[in-house]
């Protein structure tokens, strides 16, 4: 309700304020154009030169004091990726995935630490995991911004944010189908329309639907999902419109991946090896998100935006675990099931303005506003149900060796519904911020002063230990950029970002030599600082494009779960520097290119346990290289193309810190492909690895077993579309 009114306000301002609104002028200056949309159907351009509205910043990306990557529809359809866990982050320098749990939310870390989520620059990141993977079909454009965004949200980690616009009306009639089928018996459908039901243009519209099946490579995994996201626009006036988009997914998957453990090291089992059973109750998630949106353009000089947004997602199911090795005989693992009973609900509200005026021969370019938000979770997650009239533990034995499934696992639900569960916890802040660039030199020195105040208020329930905080902390920004010339600048960053963590902090408790936790106080939010300095270049008229980035993170108040208990613990700090490459556009005519390189270097610099310093972070990974080519074939096979891409991950760390490091072997996957279009209608054949190597992610050890999540050995797609 809160958006509701918000916006009721806001349109009951407009039309009081309406007739001052026809005297603004008409006329708009070139660089009040926030965007620029190419419509050729197959037109292959890789650079983008403006971050979406949705940033907020009304910067070039040439001229903003921070790295900025962006991945458009382009790059999406040639790499036959069908959602964000899907591959899109190859495209982006020093990214890795933790794949653990692929069908709850892409988990992506960079520069030493997970970054956190924003959709059409709202924040829609729960309290627990999540959100769910946005699906191409309503994907426009993946903007990854490397380091804080004060301009956009400084909760979260210093290491960034990535920023998922979905595609709104533009009320120019396009139709457009997609299919693709592939291996494991994969089937996909989409549908994509767009116009306006009058032909004053006033009332636009957007239509996105979509059907998968799809089984797996692993035993017994599947995968079915469904979507429906329509979305309306209505201008009021030339200057204001209102927007409103819905988006309703369903999914049924058996895993939330297909991971795997075993005494026997990393990637020692056969590729379709599976802990899991049939007779598992699959996972339902039902997931929901509702956005209003209204944007007015004051004058020539002033606009104003107001957004809010509300998701739910409802998700339950159950899945083998196995926590240790069978010391009577190692090779058989003692597997037991876990039931995950969650809801997370976040409502979240912003109005901003943004504005040009001057102060002597100074131009400033202003954006100010607020920001609020309310996260919900409530939980049953990781429940042992399976037990003995006694309590114990049932276990179901596999042979890693000689396996033989088709146990009876019995179902399980939770006693009262998910407001009955083991965990509830919530997160509410509300921010004012203000941002300034100055326009010096004849407008070739941008200097970025800003900050950031938030009043957040937390509340955890765990296994009946509560506790709650209040944190009011205010985090400044300072940027540089300038412009050596047209073509070649070079910028300088200084950010602060905190992120509330969640979780009821343990006291330990010893007694007769045994160690046990009592709750105590609250977690300490996460804090991060951030220098980033770096240079960025356009070359041959714009065509292509570089950047290249020097960073140093540091972080304080990390906390891990305490083993075997539901507490948590402050565990130290942590330092990350690297250097980060990215190259992307139009090489030579009909070759274009994608070419990333990043190296990291991420330690603990304090810790509870004096042996994990100098220990490498969690997802390390010391260089990550990649590259995607795609050539249009010469006149003579017009039409025609060519793609070839690969991956490589070397010097990987593990999950988890740990001073005793195992040996994870270094992953390099390669691609190719050929496609076709011609007029309306595209075709693209793509086969992902290649030379079908034993793939895997997500390595680390505990408890002497090795647990990674397998990928796919080679396996191809052909996507297909048609438009009108």
């Amino acid at each position: 309700m809160r958006n509701y009114l918000l916006l009721s306000i806001v349109l009951a301002l407009h039309f009081t304020t309406g007739k001052a609104q026809t005297n603004q002028p008409d006329t708009i200056r070139q660089e009040d154009l926030k965007e620029v949309v190419v419509a050729g159907r197959y037109y292959r351009k890789y650079t983008t030169n403006n971050v979406s509205s949705a940033l907020r910043v009304q910067t070039p990306l040439a001229q903003l004091s921070q790295n900025i990557q962006i991945i458009g529809p382009s790059v999406i359809r040639d790499q036959a990726a069908f959602n964000t866990t899907d591959g899109i982050t190859r495209n982006v320098s020093g990214i890795v995935r933790q794949e653990v749990s692929n069908n709850l939310g892409p988990n992506i870390f960079m520069r030493g630490g997970q970054i956190s989520s924003l959709r059409n620059g709202i924040d829609l990141t729960p309290l627990y995991r999540g959100p769910v993977p946005e699906d191409a079909s309503i994907i426009e454009r993946v903007e990854f911004i490397k380091g804080p965004s004060m301009f956009m949200n400084n909760i979260g980690d210093p290491a960034g944010t990535f920023n998922v616009m979905t595609k709104q009306p533009t009320g120019s009639r396009s139709y457009t189908f997609n299919a693709m089928l592939g291996s494991f018996d994969f089937y996909r459908a989409a549908i994509d329309l767009d116009g306006s039901f009058d032909k004053e243009n006033k009332l636009q519209y957007r239509l996105n639907a979509m059907g998968m099946k799809s089984r797996s490579f692993v035993k017994f995994d599947f995968n079915d999902r469904w979507l429906v996201a329509p979305a309306l626009k209505y201008q009021l006036s030339k200057h204001t419109y209102i927007s409103a988009e819905y988006i309703y997914q369903q999914f049924r998957y058996a895993m939330q991946s297909p991971i795997i453990m075993t005494p026997g090291g990393f990637g020692s089992l056969p590729k379709d090896f599976s802990i899991h059973e049939n007779s598992l109750t699959p996972y339902h998630p039902i997931d929901q998100n509702l956005f209003l949106t209204y944007n007015s353009q004051l004058s020539k000089d002033w606009s104003l935006t107001v957004r809010g947004s509300y998701i739910q997602n409802d998700s339950k199911g159950a899945y083998m675990w196995v926590t240790g090795v069978n010391s009577s005989n190692p090779n058989v693992l003692l597997r037991n099931p876990k039931y995950d009973l969650t809801r997370y609900i976040v409502y979240s509200q912003q109005a901003f303005v943004n504005g040009r005026f001057r102060t002597g021969a100074v131009q400033h370019n202003f954006l100010g506003g607020f920001d609020a938000n309310q996260k919900r979770f409530y939980g049953d997650s990781y429940v042992e149900y399976n037990k003995t009239s006694g309590g114990a533990l049932v276990y179901y034995p596999l042979d890693v060796n000689n396996p033989v499934y088709g146990a009876q696992v019995p179902n399980y639900s939770t006693p009262g519904g998910v407001k009955a569960g083991n965990t509830y916890q919530k997160a509410e802040y509300v921010s004012f911020y203000a941002l300034d660039e100055l326009l010096l030199l004849r407008d070739k020195l941008r200097l970025t002063l800003g900050a950031r105040a938030t009043s957040l208020q937390t509340k955890n329930v765990v296994s009946g230990a509560t506790t709650s905080s209040s944190d009011v902390p205010v985090t400044p920004r300072i940027g540089l950029n300038y412009s050596i010339n047209p073509n070649l600048s070079v910028y300088a960053l200084f950010d602060n970002t905190f992120q509330p963590q969640t979780g009821v902090k343990g006291i330990a408790v010893v007694s007769n030599g045994a160690t046990t936790y009592k709750a105590g106080d609250a977690i300490e939010p996460l804090q991060g600082r951030i220098f980033d300095v770096g240079v960025k270049k356009d070359w041959a008229g714009d065509k292509w494009n570089s950047t290249i980035s020097f960073y140093s993170i540091d972080r304080k108040h990390i906390v891990q779960n305490i083993p075997g208990t539901i507490y948590r613990e402050e565990i130290g700090a942590s330092r990350s520097r690297g250097l980060d490459i990215d190259i992307k556009g139009e090489l030579i005519k009909g070759l274009s290119m994608i070419i990333n390189w990043a190296y990291n270097d991420s330690k603990v610099t304090h810790d509870i346990n004096p042996t994990l310093v100098g220990a490498r972070t969690p997802m390390y990974v010391k260089n990550i290289q990649n590259t995607w080519l795609n050539y249009n074939l010469p006149a003579r096979l017009k039409g025609f193309g060519l793609s070839l891409g690969y991956q490589y991950m070397g010097g990987r760390g593990e999950r988890y810190t740990t001073a005793t490091p195992h040996r994870t072997p270094d992953y390099f996957r390669l691609d190719g492909g050929v496609n076709w279009h011609h007029k309306n209608i595209g075709i693209n054949l793509l086969v992902n690895n290649l030379t079908d190597r034993k793939l895997v992610a997500t390595p680390w050890y505990r408890n002497g077993l090795y647990y990674w999540v397998p990928n796919a050995p080679r396996y191809g797609r052909l996507a297909m579309s048609y438009s009108l």
